[in-house]
């Protein structure tokens, strides 16, 4: 039943999770910087809320003398603190934007190389997984049922065998071939006998 069945449609696809850690890293410095961009709009807000309540009062307590709202956010007259001034305000903005670009800048470099990284491990994971079908289907294929594909298959691997078969056993008759011609064939081990009895028999005369 396995044998007929495709092992790429059967086999799991792995799950990518790789560099927990800076995924988990990136999410936070993504949601800090999402939080920081309307940092500088409301700090902008509530300091121009500071400074219109300080302005009031000394207005109410100068109401002959004549102030500019920007010069008074500006300057304070002892009303308004000097951390909330237009300056300080403006300075601490661009502070938090600076942040903001910096932040965005290493989340985008991250993101990229995470993504490279999970790339890469999923293209190797589906390499190692054709290769683990290649070698499924290579050891179930004569579990296969019965078809021209197989029988062609069976019987070119056969015909490989026989041929490979053939060629062994030639070389191998040749080699023997070979050593039987070096051999002495009857004539000369009777020859060789009779030439040592000649021998044997004149020692004996002398």
């Amino acid at each position: 039943m396995w044998a007929s069945l495709d092992p790429l449609e059967y086999l799991p696809h792995a799950e990518i999770d790789t560099h927990k850690k800076l995924h988990l890293f990136s999410l936070i410095m993504t949601v800090v910087r999402n939080a920081l961009v309307f940092l500088p709009v409301a700090l902008t807000w509530y300091a121009i809320g500071k400074a219109t309540s300080a302005f009031a009062t000394y207005t109410a307590d100068n109401s002959l003398t004549v102030v500019n709202f920007l010069d008074f956010w500006e300057n304070g007259y002892g009303v308004l603190s000097e951390k909330w001034s237009l300056s300080s305000v403006a300075i601490f903005d661009f502070q938090i934007i600076l942040v903001i670009i910096a932040l965005t800048i290493i989340i985008t470099f991250l993101d990229r190389s995470l993504r490279n990284f999970k790339s890469k491990a999923m293209q190797d994971a589906d390499d190692e997984r054709i290769q683990m079908a290649l070698a499924i289907s290579t050891y179930l294929f004569d579990q296969q049922r019965v078809t021209n594909v197989t029988v062609n298959q069976s019987l070119a691997r056969a015909i490989r065998e026989i041929l490979n078969s053939t060629e062994s056993l030639d070389k191998t008759s040749k080699e023997l071939n070979k050593t039987v011609k070096l051999m002495p064939n009857n004539r000369d081990l009777l020859s060789e006998i009779k030439n040592i009895r000649t021998k044997l028999s004149n020692r004996e005369v002398n």
